[in-house]
């Protein structure tokens, strides 16, 4: 009888789960695309650093 309840309970709120799912990695999905735009956009418009010279040891 549990089982019966359980399986009609996750039958009727599947879709709801679904749907909070699938909305929820959409979110995460344009949060990392627009990360990785502000991470390019500064990428392309800094200015280069210089390296700096290698130091050799006196020893």
């Amino acid at each position: 009888m549990k089982d019966e309840l359980w399986m009609r309970t996750w039958n009727d709120g599947h879709p709801r789960f679904s749907d909070d799912l699938h909305r929820g990695l959409l979110r995460l999905v344009a949060s990392f695309r627009r990360l990785g735009a502000r991470i390019m956009r500064r990428a392309t418009t800094a200015k280069p650093v210089p390296l700096a010279e290698l130091q050799h040891d006196a020893a």
